[in-house]
C-alpha cells in the first residue's frame, strides 16, 4: 500500500545510492517541522486554545516569587506554557536582572517568559502618580508585575507599604 495525497513526494532514491544527496534527504526536513507544527497546534486546542500558563502543570508552574534573601530580583518557578501555539517549558528555577528602584514616582514592570529565547525577562515600565504596566512583547506572556516604589530595597511577595512587591499577572489555558 503506498501513501498518496497532496503532502506525499515521491522520493528519487536510486537503489542502494550512497552518498545520498541532501537535497533528497532535506524533502523530509519540512513534512517533520510540518508534522511537529499541527501537533503543537492540536495540544494548544486540547489545553484550550490560546496563549498561557498550564493549569495544573506542576504546583507553582511558572509563578514568580521573591528570592529567600531579600534583594532586587525574583524567582520564576519551572513550569509549562503555550506561547503562540508552541509549548514553552522552563526547565528550572530562574532568577531576574535585580531592577532598579523608580526615582520619584512609583513603577510597575512585567516579568515575561519569551518563546524566542526560551527566558524570562523583565521589561520596565514607566513612573507615574498610577503606573501602568507595560505590554508583553511578541512570542511572549505575562507572568508577574512588579509594583516598584522609590528608594525600596527588595521586592517581597505581598505588599509591606515600604517594598516593592509582585501582582500574579500569569493567564492560565
Amino acid at each position: 500500500m503506498a501513501i498518496k495525497g497532496p503532502g506525499y513526494l515521491k522520493t528519487t532514491w536510486a537503489f542502494e545510492e550512497r552518498p545520498v544527496a541532501s537535497t533528497k534527504l532535506n524533502t523530509w526536513d519540512d513534512r517533520i517541522e510540518a508534522a511537529l507544527e499541527a501537533a503543537f497546534f492540536l495540544l494548544n486546542l486540547a489545553w484550550g486554545g490560546g496563549n498561557g500558563v498550564l493549569r495544573g502543570a506542576t504546583t507553582d508552574n511558572l509563578r514568580v516569587v521573591a528570592l529567600p534573601a531579600p534583594g532586587l530580583s525574583v524567582q520564576v518557578q519551572p513550569g509549562y506554557a503555550f506561547i503562540s501555539k508552541f509549548p514553552y517549558k522552563l526547565a528550572q528555577t530562574t532568577d531576574t536582572v535585580a531592577v532598579t528602584p523608580p526615582a520619584a514616582l512609583p513603577r510597575l514592570d512585567l516579568v515575561q517568559a519569551c518563546l524566542d529565547t526560551w527566558s524570562v525577562s523583565v521589561k520596565p515600565g514607566a513612573e507615574a502618580e498610577s503606573p501602568n504596566p507595560p505590554g508583553a512583547d511578541n512570542h511572549c506572556i505575562p507572568l508577574a508585575h512588579l509594583y516598584l516604589r522609590p528608594g525600596m530595597t527588595s521586592v517581597k511577595n505581598t505588599n509591606d507599604d515600604v517594598n516593592g512587591y509582585i501582582i500574579d499577572a500569569r493567564i492560565y489555558v
